[in-house]
């Protein structure tokens, strides 16, 4: 995901046709224009269409307007960007823009870099004479903003002059300059290029309705698959068993049979049901035993916790004197011992 541009999921607003409410969060209102332009320039190549929506402006109040005040109803909203389109065009232009803005932004700071190269030299000691360490920080900033806004400006165009810089003019008035020079050196900005992996996930995200439902029914059918396979297989030892059962009977039936004379008149294998699998039968959780009405001094037993119990802990778990030998304990055993 880009710093630059916020896309949430695309929603189909007709059938075949998808829409995306961009947002830009520069926290300069000015770099977000220039966000707002890149994504603006990249609606055509990419054959999708752009709009600016509409703001209220919250300051704004009818008798306001009466007075005669400047603050106006409303205007466009240069920080939102709403993209419409076929799935696949727009899936193209949201990778496409996460990565020509991070190549535009990338290019700004090598312009920066180049800007604080030049003003570390010797060529720029006489314009840096009457400039001090705030004004350079403003001076920096601004050449940035300029170089940026020369970069969305040449986005569209093929050819590009290379311009040449003149020493006998400050670097931050040579802003365009320094921006054919990054640009020319990075091999330009590729609008259409969008990796096509990243496309078909792009894809999937803007309809995930339909991939949830297809997961689901594939998990439903690998989970009935294996409660078939399990099925058959327990019907399967089950007709095991009750075969050898049949031979063990049958050839104790003909041992007997063969012995009384009377084989002919007891058909048993005949008469024998037909074999019926039961269901199987649902597993019942079982909770743990819970120890209630036990006095302390039978958990600490049970727990191993003591290890010697005195006599009136005998005669308090009991209720009298024990009719078994309780031994005495010495005082220092009983000092280092557990309380019961």
């Amino acid at each position: 995901m880009s710093a630059y541009v916020e896309i949430p999921r695309p929603y189909e607003s007709a059938p075949g046709r998808f829409t995306v409410d961009l947002v830009f969060p520069a926290q300069s209102k000015r770099r977000a224009k220039q966000h707002h332009d890149v994504a603006w320039a990249m609606a055509d190549v990419h054959g999708v269409e752009a709009s600016t929506p509409f703001a209220l402006n919250p300051r704004w109040s009818y008798y306001k307007e009466m007075c005669g005040t400047d603050e106006r109803y409303g205007g466009l909203d240069d920080r939102r960007l709403t993209v419409q389109g076929a799935a696949r065009a727009v899936a193209r232009y949201l990778v496409a823009l996460e990565r020509v803005l991070d190549e535009v932004e990338a290019l700004a700071t090598r312009a920066v870099r180049v800007f604080g190269v030049w003003k570390r030299s010797i060529v720029a000691e006489p314009f840096l004479e009457y400039e001090d360490a705030s004004t350079m920080r403003v001076r920096s900033r601004e050449f940035r903003a300029d170089v940026l806004r020369t970069l969305v400006r040449g986005l569209g165009s093929r050819t590009w002059p290379t311009g040449e810089r003149d020493s006998s003019r400050p670097l931050w008035e040579q802003y365009g300059a320094v921006a054919e020079e990054v640009r020319a050196i990075a091999g330009g900005v590729d609008l259409e290029r969008a990796d096509e992996e990243a496309v078909a996930v792009q894809e999937l995200r803007m309809v995930p309705a339909a991939v949830a439902e297809a997961e689901r029914l594939v998990v439903a059918e690998a989970a009935r698959l294996e409660e078939q396979r399990l099925e058959e297989e327990r019907a399967e030892l089950f007709r095991q068993v009750d075969a050898a059962l049949v031979r063990e009977a049958d050839a104790a039936d003909d041992e007997r049979f063969a012995r009384d004379g009377q084989a002919a008149l007891f058909p048993v294998g005949d008469a024998r049901p037909p074999l019926v699998v039961p269901p199987p039968m649902p597993l019942k959780p079982r909770r743990a035993p819970r120890k209630r009405g036990l006095r302390p001094e039978t958990r600490a037993a049970f727990n191993g916790a003591v290890r010697v119990i005195p006599a009136e802990a005998v005669e308090r778990l009991y209720g009298e004197r024990a009719s078994f030998p309780v031994p005495e304990v010495s005082p220092d055993r009983r000092r280092y011992a557990p309380a019961a």
